[in-house]
């Protein structure tokens, strides 16, 4: 099985999403999610998977306000606890 840089790029994207939801800090979290995100909108504009694109441009910008919101709200060095 050989893998193609597009194909790479899709479980990279997976692989961030995924490993994600194993931060305990909502913050961390939001961050890693937003970079596998980013990078599932790169993956389905690539393969014409314009649905998958949107989806996770929405989640961008979901994990963005939310951080937005989170830093507003408090200190830093009180969320990255």
């Amino acid at each position: 099985m050989e893998l193609n840089s597009i194909e790479l790029l899709g479980y990279m994207a997976t692989f961030f999403v995924a490993t994600s939801f194993l931060f305990k800090s909502i913050v961390h979290l939001r961050i890693v999610n937003s970079i596998g995100d980013v990078l599932f909108v790169i993956y389905g504009i690539i393969i014409d998977a314009y649905p998958v694109a949107v989806l996770n441009a929405f989640l961008v910008c979901v994990n963005l306000y939310q951080l937005y919101r989170l830093k507003k709200e408090q200190p830093v060095s009180k969320i990255l606890k």
